[in-house]
């Protein structure tokens, strides 16, 4: 499922200009970071005032246009001391001649470090991975700030699935078409609004793909978070559990085998945590069997084998 990006070369030439222009001098050297589940430009560049990691995204994919502000907004305002690169800044800017935006240039500080190992799964990795979670759930953000409150969206998937009963359903372990209404009342926006409460920063994208492991100054290894434009205000147990069915649909452990080794913060509900359970797997099932969105056609696939991990996470949790 890795996708191969445009380069920095691919880009028009008023973009460039402009980007240049914002770090204060011609683009020296560059480098381009294929993956992820967007479309547009991921690049580390050069200048003669050191690196800056640039993304770009085209205003035509309006998804990913939209993630790059929520990312500037959400990643200026992250407090101190958490396990981030800094923002540095964002421009929109028009096609020549236009005044409306076509383009959208977000940039932050350079990550030195390395991705994760996953082929095959590095548990001392994993290990950083849910420790970053822990550590990211440490911060606590104000209501009514740069970041959303979790429990004031409602994920309706389960529902639709009850209503809409795809045929694609049959494609997936029958017990979950068997149990759809228990898993629509398990994951019932009330449920949701009680289990999903919470003051705590969540990265709500926290996977593999989006952390970097580094080297400290003592020599230790640890995780840190990068693309921040689904954070939001939530509960302490989210990003810990959120990245657990995209570790087992990769070749990792399963979900409860990974928080043995890494329990959740002491005070957590595990009802909360059935309701999440809940929550993703029908997100994923009914996510899964959509059209794939414009550029990003491999998302379903990954979606699918995440929805694969949910369903005996959350059929174990029913007992």
């Amino acid at each position: 499922m890795t996708r191969v990006r445009p380069t920095w070369p691919d880009l028009p030439a008023h973009v460039r200009d402009a980007v240049a222009a914002q770090l204060g001098g011609p683009v020296t050297g560059w480098t381009s970071h294929d993956g992820g589940y967007s479309p547009g430009w991921a690049l580390t560049l050069q200048s003669a005032r050191g690196s800056v990691f640039v993304k770009v995204a085209s205003t035509e994919y309006d998804v990913a246009a939209r993630l790059h502000r929520q990312e500037a907004t959400r990643g200026a305002a992250l407090p101190d001391g958490v396990p981030a690169p800094a923002f540095r800044w964002i421009t929109e800017l028009p096609e020549p001649g236009e005044t409306k935006p076509a383009w959208v240039v977000v940039a932050s500080d350079v990550v030195e470090g390395r991705v994760p190992r996953t082929e095959p799964w590095d548990l001392d990795d994993l290990d950083r991975l849910q420790h970053l979670a822990r550590r990211i759930a440490e911060y606590e953000v104000p209501d009514g700030g740069a970041f959303p409150t979790f429990s004031d969206h409602v994920w309706p998937e389960s529902a639709q699935l009850v209503d809409e009963r795809p045929a694609g359903l049959a494609t997936y372990d029958p017990w979950f078409a068997a149990n759809l209404d228990l898993i629509a009342e398990i994951a019932s926006p009330e449920r949701q609004a009680e289990a999903f409460a919470g003051s705590h920063l969540v990265h709500a994208d926290l996977r593999a793909d989006n952390a970097l492991v580094v080297r400290r100054a003592d020599g230790a290894e640890e995780a840190v978070a990068v693309d921040w434009p689904h954070a939001v205000r939530g509960p302490a147990y989210l990003d810990q559990t959120g990245m657990l069915p995209a570790v087992q649909a990769t070749g990792g452990p399963a979900p409860e085998e990974v928080l043995e080794r890494t329990p959740l913060p002491a005070g957590v509900d595990p009802e909360a945590v059935t309701v999440w359970t809940a929550v993703q797997a029908a997100y994923f099932v009914h996510t899964s069997l959509q059209d794939p969105p414009p550029g990003i056609p491999h998302v379903r696939a990954f979606q699918r084998i995440q929805a694969e991990s949910c369903i005996p996470w959350l059929r174990a949790r029913l007992g």
